[in-house]
């Protein structure tokens, strides 16, 4: 009986919408440009993923969720300043700023070659 009620789970969780096309994967998948599941992050905590804000709790060094400024990345971050220390960011990091003058410590995986 056990068996028969996980097998009929995992088919429930692999229905279409009745159009053909698979049913919405839920609030555990996100499109990212930047961070994604297990993403650990550096010594200060950049780069962990965050789904949202209270992600970040255990990196008071970098208590901000990417994803307030950008809804396209998900990782723990800090604002910074351009210009500011070399290691305000710590390691593999970067201080990149947006159009709008906010600028914050981003994953130099993420600001490409």
């Amino acid at each position: 009986m056990y068996f028969r009620i996980l097998i009929m789970v995992a088919l429930a969780g692999c229905s279409s919408n009745g159009n053909g096309a698979k049913a919405d994967a839920g609030v555990d998948a996100y499109f990212s440009k930047c961070g994604h599941p297990g993403d650990p992050g550096n010594e200060l905590g950049i780069g962990k993923f965050c789904g949202q804000l209270s992600d970040c709790n255990s990196t008071p060094a970098a208590p901000l969720c990417s994803s307030l400024g950008d809804p396209q990345t998900h990782f723990c971050t800090k604002t910074c300043q351009m210009g500011g220390p070399a290691n305000q960011c710590g390691t593999a990091t970067m201080c990149a700023c947006n159009g709008g003058g906010q600028c914050g410590c981003t994953p130099s995986a993420c600001l490409g070659p």
